[in-house]
């Protein structure tokens, strides 16, 4: 069974059909990557996934639970997370307490016992805190822990959010262009990363992504997306090399 599959998804903004009969099937523990022009529908398809824009028509499975109709704040606590095009942190906060944001759809404690900071409560915070800094020594983020995050390079603050999204424990992450206004030193470490994320914390990776090369390095297999319909999905070598991918990002 795929951990995600999607039926037919479809919406429409005003006269721009943005996605049209998408139909996926991610294998838990794979990376699967999504590419296409500007425009594909990429992004909308996530927003779709995560709940963020009702679908128009078609289904959405999570591990063969039908979510197409849940309420968005249910997503992350069924397991789904994902980062955004633009870093949406607090960025007056440190990078510990943004990491720990991720935990709220963890919690479990009562306002009351919350507000008495009971043993219980105390422990649960322990726990939290020390989920977060497992993450924090994955990706690398030790030397800014304690560090507000409008003080960090854009750089840093890819990966802090990258590591908020891990926080909440999903068992699909969803990766909206991680690699965006990095060099090449900083997409070679994200590269490790997402492996490691896969690998070390068994969660199964989606990501949106323009750079073939990061795509090739990590992906199991490629969608590859054009005016909001599917085109081709297989091995990222022969995505690459198919003729209606390279038309679509090149002109006929």
């Amino acid at each position: 069974m795929a951990l995600l599959e999607t039926r037919g998804l479809a919406r429409r903004f005003g006269g721009i059909q943005a996605v049209r009969d998408a139909s996926l099937a991610v294998e838990a523990g794979e990376i699967f990557a999504i590419i296409g022009p500007n425009g594909a529908g990429k992004t909308t398809l996530f927003n779709l996934v995560s709940r963020v824009y009702p679908a128009d028509a078609g289904q959405i499975l999570l591990a063969g639970e039908d979510i197409t109709r849940i309420a968005p704040h249910r997503v992350a606590a069924l397991g789904v997370a994902r980062t955004f095009q633009n870093i949406e942190l607090f960025e007056r906060s440190t990078v510990l307490d943004n990491l720990l944001v991720g935990r709220h759809c963890r919690g479990r404690a009562a306002p009351l016992a919350e507000l008495l900071f009971t043993r219980a409560n105390r422990r649960a915070e322990v726990a939290h805190r020390d989920k977060v800094e497992r993450i924090i020594e994955l990706l690398e983020l030790q030397a800014h822990r304690d560090t507000s995050v409008g003080a960090l390079a854009y750089g840093v603050r890819k990966v802090v959010e990258i590591g908020r999204a891990l926080a909440a424990e999903p068992r699909l992450l969803l990766l909206d262009e991680p690699s965006s206004g990095l060099n090449a030193e900083e997409t070679e470490d994200l590269s490790f990363w997402i492996r490691d994320i896969r690998d070390d914390f068994g969660i199964t990776v989606v990501m949106i992504e323009h750079d073939m090369r990061l795509v090739d390095l990590v992906s199991d297999r490629v969608l590859a997306m054009d005016r909001g319909a599917v085109l081709a999905v297989g091995a990222p070598a022969a995505i690459m090399a198919d003729a209606r991918v390279v038309e679509a990002y090149l002109g006929g």
